[in-house]
């Protein structure tokens, strides 16, 4: 083996020994945070089914900073979801979007207000503005905060209940149905 070999392999051990130890470290923490903040575990498959379950993740690993940006991602892409899927004009102002989806009644009251907390620094965020937070216990705090906002926002959006061993969803009009069959995104488990 040449030393160039050599050295390659000496620095894979020591980025494995080092990623070993601080997934050791912080195992007990990360199932914490999983299991505060876990996704819904069955909603429609569309384009950010997958990225809102890496919300949960990124709060889980302690990636404060991506969670937040993330969440507030997901929950733009979630409003112009149902402004498509009910007709609702869309305007590039993700706070007339929120507001025109709860004055026709496609959300709830509550649903508006934690979009609208959710929302809260995106731009900061967005743009890493010198204003963010940088303490980490603020930062997991608002994190926390934001992606439970959004699991609970997903949950009345796609809200369903299991009648005879058939998933009946309270908003087909969110699911695609098509002969009585729907695609859907599974989470199952971390």
């Amino acid at each position: 083996m040449d030393d160039k070999t050599t050295n390659e392999l000496i620095i894979r051990i020591r980025v494995e020994d080092g990623i070993r130890q601080e997934f050791n470290q912080t195992l007990s923490d990360r199932v914490d945070r999983y299991l505060e903040v876990k996704p819904l575990e069955i909603v429609p498959y569309t384009h950010f089914s997958a990225v809102s379950v890496e919300c949960a993740l990124l709060f889980r690993d302690g990636h404060f900073y991506g969670c937040i940006a993330l969440t507030q991602a997901v929950a733009e892409a979630l409003v112009e979801f149902l402004c498509r899927k009910n007709s609702v004009k869309h305007s590039k102002d993700f706070k007339t979007n929120v507001t025109r989806l709860a004055k026709v009644q496609f959300i709830t009251h509550d649903s508006k207000a934690s979009l609208l907390k959710i929302w809260e620094g995106r731009n900061d965020y967005h743009h890493l503005n010198t204003t963010i937070a940088t303490d980490r216990q603020t930062l997991e705090r608002l994190a926390r905060e934001k992606c439970k906002l959004l699991s609970m926002v997903e949950a009345e959006v796609f809200r369903f209940q299991i009648i005879d061993g058939v998933r009946v969803p309270e908003h087909p009009e969110y699911w695609d149905i098509n002969d009585e069959k729907t695609q859907v995104f599974l989470r199952i488990d971390p």
